[in-house]
């Protein structure tokens, strides 16, 4: 049966944050593979991680502001090709710096592609109920990306080596290319906002600038510590250039960032949780990667079988469990209960792996509990981050979500890394290093429930749960 218009739109924009995601986990697993092959540092390595995720985090506002503006899929198709382009020049790196510069591009042309796709969703679904099915179908398609390059990630490397991780992104994008011109895009990419406006391009790079220095300041303890004065005072200017951008947003005739619209308690409190609970789902999957490969001796393929249950968990928590609890209860509720269980497999799982045994005994329970807590956790601020969002805005609202979901998962990736070093450093084993970097992001976790608490209203978004 042919698909009709709606369901090959659906297709081809999921398929693109299919293949975001999962170039966000297909290089955890083969980190020490490319680590022996390119001869990055231990604190050097986060990077393979992070400048995807900085470069999509410090310019996923401009790509949403951009897509409204000058046409969602005009932008759309610009970064599908950078990003195809910048996959296939990874795979040929032959240095540390080639490779993080690849990966920085790749994460640039995700930041183009990844809002206007969400944007051109809300746009083709734009009924209450067929839009909850849409996101519900795009929230488990991100899950089940991100599962397949957990998966992928071992056999491509076991099988091929890992420069096949970045290649096997070629294909896929030209695929998306070559089907795109049968997209029904005719009313969304007729309907943007502004036109004939600038973007923010200063409000972009001192977004990325900021997250970026954040995460050096981390990255660059392994060197100096993390009490080095040097790290406080790269901590200290991150976090005045992320001011910086604030109070120029305040003050640009079109911001990246409409303080009126982060304002919102439903939409600023959603995005305040989604960047302290991203602290740990990154981290916890490159940690517990590594405590596979390093500790027990695991090979990539069984490593990326090993986290399978825990991304299965939060696939299914996020697909069905979290829509469906939404629309009996609201999001406040589903946020509140999701991540306490997710605070609660992350302290069971840190517990864990300061006594690494088994992988069945000290990774399987908490990880799982972990998954399926995040799982519900997830859709519910995605669909409280867009409450009452004005549909021009949408692009940007879903920007904002997915650059706070990357900045956490940055720093808190950035953060695990140095606290596991400076257990080393003091004497501590490797089990011992991994459990503290997931303690600590417990923590964080903890921080961001206390958020959800105090900040998210109370009453149900009657609209959105309504499906």
């Amino acid at each position: 049966m042919l698909l009709s218009h709606r369901q090959l739109c659906l297709v081809l924009l999921c398929t693109t944050q299919f293949v975001a995601l999962l170039d966000f986990s297909i290089t955890m697993i083969p980190l020490p593979q490319i680590q022996h092959s390119l001869g990055f540092t231990p604190g050097g390595l986060q990077w393979v991680i992070n400048a995807y995720g900085v470069a999509i985090a410090g310019f996923l506002l401009l790509g949403g502001r951009a897509a409204d503006m000058f046409g969602r899929r005009r932008v759309f198709l610009m970064g599908v090709v950078l990003f195809t382009a910048a996959s296939l020049l990874g795979g040929f790196a032959h240095s540390p710096a080639m490779l993080v510069a690849t990966r920085a591009l790749q994460g640039f042309g995700a930041a183009m592609f990844s809002p206007a796709a969400f944007s051109l969703l809300l746009a083709v679904f734009p009924e209450p109920s067929q839009r909850n099915r849409a996101l519900g179908a795009w929230t488990a398609v991100a899950a089940s990306g991100f599962v397949a390059g957990l998966i992928l990630g071992g056999f491509i490397t076991d099988l091929l080596g890992w420069r096949w991780v970045l290649w096997i992104n070629v294909p896929v994008g030209l695929l998306v290319l070559a089907l795109s011109p049968a997209l029904p895009l005719g009313r969304p990419d007729a309907d943007t906002a502004a036109a004939g406006g600038t973007l923010d391009v200063w409000g972009a790079l001192l977004v990325a600038s900021g997250a970026a220095t954040l995460v050096f300041a981390f990255a660059n303890s392994e060197h100096v510590g993390l009490a080095h004065p040097l790290t406080f005072a790269l901590v200290a200017l991150a976090l005045a250039l992320l001011a910086l951008f604030v109070w120029v947003e305040g003050r640009v005739a079109a911001p990246l960032m409409p303080l009126a619209v982060f304002r919102r308690r439903s939409t600023g409190g959603a995005n305040i949780v989604s960047l302290l609970a991203n602290t740990a789902l990154g981290p916890t999957f490159v940690v517990v990667a590594l405590a596979m490969q390093e500790v027990l001796a695991f090979s990539a393929t069984r490593t990326g079988l090993g986290l399978l249950p825990m991304a299965v968990a939060f696939t299914l928590a996020s697909a069905w469990a979290g829509p469906a609890l939404i629309a009996r209860c609201g999001t406040k509720p589903v946020i509140v209960g999701g991540m306490l269980l997710f605070i609660g497999g992350l302290a069971l799982l840190g517990v864990s792996l300061a006594m690494l045994a088994t992988w069945g005994v000290s990774i399987l329970p908490g990880s799982v509990l972990a998954g399926i807590g995040y799982g519900l956790a997830f859709p519910a601020w995605t669909v409280a981050g867009i409450d009452g969002v004005p549909e021009a805005d949408h692009g940007l609202a879903g920007g904002m979500l997915t650059t706070t979901q990357e900045v956490g998962s940055a720093v808190g990736l950035a953060v695990g890394v140095a606290v596991s070093i400076a257990v080393l450093a003091g004497g501590g084993t490797a089990a011992q290093g991994y459990s503290s970097a997931i303690l600590v992001s417990a923590c964080l976790v903890a921080a961001g429930l206390a958020c959800a608490i105090a900040i998210l209203p109370g009453k149900v978004a009657r609209q959105e749960a309504a499906a």
